[in-house]
């Protein structure tokens, strides 16, 4: 799915930036994608990042802060429409759901909607960049079983491309707690494995008891997955 953000200034639009790779950065300096020169804008003032299919508008500890539809954040999923203040300037986030798609394979539908792997992403996960862009492998089902929380002796099926965990009515795991951020963290399926990244809140994910921080963390089979008040083992179905 195409996206963009749309770059006004009061009520002129002044650019037209296209979403592409697996980084964007926004600030005042030269070498940001989108870069605003105004004094209101920190250097790197902010970025967007691909978790799964989904775009997430990171803050960069900002002088002024980040602003999306009139709320400070500090990581945002991003959604068709949304206005994200920086400084004086305003970007609108457009996501074109007209845009042709290829029609995948049907057991292999969910597998193709992943994000692409940078090198860097490669190497963190284990995986040779060139088998990470061409190898398709037939991945085993994934599944989490609910240890304790609301949600306790429940398995959800990891068959989508995107799983998402938070206090949001829209998650697909929900999980309870002070510092637990509406969508706190996504499970993605991709070609070499499942992974859980951090997404938003001040609870972030362990995974055996070790915090999920920037980079997404591969899992394993029998692997604890701990947030807010919720415990959860993830396990691959081989059956499947």
């Amino acid at each position: 799915m195409a996206a963009k953000m749309i770059l006004k200034f009061r009520d002129a639009v002044i650019g037209e930036y296209m979403l592409e790779g697996d980084e964007i950065t926004i600030g005042r300096k030269p070498g940001n994608t989108i870069q605003i020169d105004n004094l209101a804008v920190s250097g790197r003032h902010a970025r967007v990042v691909r978790v799964g299919s989904k775009l997430v508008l990171e803050d960069l500890n900002s002088t002024n802060g980040t602003y999306v539809n009139g709320e400070r954040i500090t990581k945002h999923v991003l959604k068709h429409g949304d206005r994200i203040t920086v400084g004086k300037h305003t970007l609108i986030f457009v996501e074109d759901q007209q845009a042709p798609q290829p029609a995948p394979e049907p057991e292999e539908e969910e597998l193709e909607k992943t994000v692409v792997l940078t090198p860097q992403r490669a190497q963190a996960a284990g995986v040779k960049p060139k088998a990470a862009q061409s190898t398709r492998v037939k991945l085993p089902l994934g599944e989490v079983r609910i240890i304790s929380g609301p949600l306790a002796g429940r398995t959800i099926e990891l068959s989508a491309s995107l799983t998402t965990i938070g206090k949001d009515d829209h998650c697909r795991i929900r999980v309870k707690g002070l510092m637990v951020g509406k969508q706190a963290a996504a499970i993605t399926r991709r070609p070499n494995g499942y992974f859980i990244a951090y997404v938003e809140g001040f609870t972030k994910p362990k995974v055996n008891g070790e915090t999920v921080d920037e980079e997404p963390r591969r899992l394993n089979d029998g692997d604890v997955i701990e947030i807010g008040d919720t415990k959860m083992q993830f396990f691959l179905n081989k059956q499947a």
